[in-house]
């Protein structure tokens, strides 16, 4: 099949556009009958929302730098302790998630000698500067390497490439216009999991919880969404914020882009913020997509 040719070529050659492969391999599900695995393929070229689960290959380490002030100087780009901080919050530092399209991961390795920076939320400056005698934080980010997302993107390419190469040999020398029939008798959705995410992941396809969600929350109906995020942990006064936040927000939903509001979008960085100090008890990477996906439910 031409269409899969294209792609294997692309992937194979290491100065070939991952982008490029991307977009053809958004065609191809839709030629074989599964257009849910284009979610992916979405995800990779439009970059991950804020609060979705990514898959381990955008999950890099990264390091705690930042400027410490005492009453006398200021020290600029010093690494700052975290071996104090509670085991969540020292897995929520150094394990930076990479959420960026693929083509601006692409932009990063261009430029091998500049450090990439995450500016690091005030709210953790007085935990860390705990363990710092006379001096406190003034400002500090997550730092990492442009070799890093090389082998980001090394993983992508290698991994679709499998994928695309077992679907190659499953299909054989077929027509284009028999493919969606013959893929019928092939199970592509688990070649997909097991090839992409891996056999272990936390990542899967249409995950069952938040459809779930949003198969509970309807359209506009508050009440709605507060019963499917209170059967979640959320709590009544996080709710009742909530419903705070949208009433702020009336005047500053971008419906076409399907983007929340300033006041609702503060709300879900406090509820991550409670997820890393266990104030909500659920996990970091179930969190994000619960919330966008009820959140979506209710406005879209």
């Amino acid at each position: 099949m031409k269409l899969i040719d294209e792609i294997i070529d692309l992937l194979s050659d290491k100065n070939g556009s991952i982008t490029d492969a991307l977009l053809k391999t958004k065609v191809l599900m839709h030629k074989i009958g599964h257009k849910e695995l284009a979610e992916w393929v979405n995800d990779e070229l439009n970059g991950y929302e804020k609060y979705k689960p990514v898959p381990s290959y955008r999950i890099v380490n990264s390091r705690v730098v930042g400027n410490l002030q005492n009453f006398a100087a200021i020290y600029g780009n010093q690494q700052l302790p975290t071996g104090h901080l509670p085991e969540k919050v020292r897995k929520y530092l150094h394990e930076h998630e990479l959420r960026e399209s693929i083509s601006v991961l692409e932009q990063y390795t261009t430029n091998p000698d500049k450090h990439l920076t995450t500016q690091l939320a005030p709210e953790f400056y007085e935990d860390i500067g705990e363990a710092l005698e006379g001096a406190w934080v003034q400002k500090a980010w997550l730092q990492m390497e442009p070799t890093q997302i090389m082998h980001g993107l090394t993983e992508i390419r290698s991994r679709l490439l499998d994928f695309v190469l077992d679907l190659q040999d499953k299909l054989g020398g077929i027509e284009e216009s028999e493919v969606k029939e013959v893929a019928k008798r092939i199970d592509a959705p688990a070649m997909f999991q097991h090839t992409v995410f891996g056999d272990n992941t936390t990542v899967v396809v249409g995950n069952q919880n938040t459809t779930t969600i949003k198969n509970t929350v309807k359209k506009g109906d508050f009440s709605s969404l507060a019963s499917a995020l209170g059967s979640q942990g959320v709590s009544n006064d996080d709710i009742t914020t909530l419903k705070t936040a949208i009433d702020q927000d009336t005047d500053t939903i971008d419906i076409e882009k399907k983007e929340f509001g300033p006041a609702v979008r503060a709300w879900m960085s406090t509820m991550m913020v409670k997820v890393i100090n266990s104030s909500w008890q659920i996990e970091l990477g179930v969190a994000g997509g619960l919330l966008t996906e009820a959140l979506k439910a209710y406005y879209f």
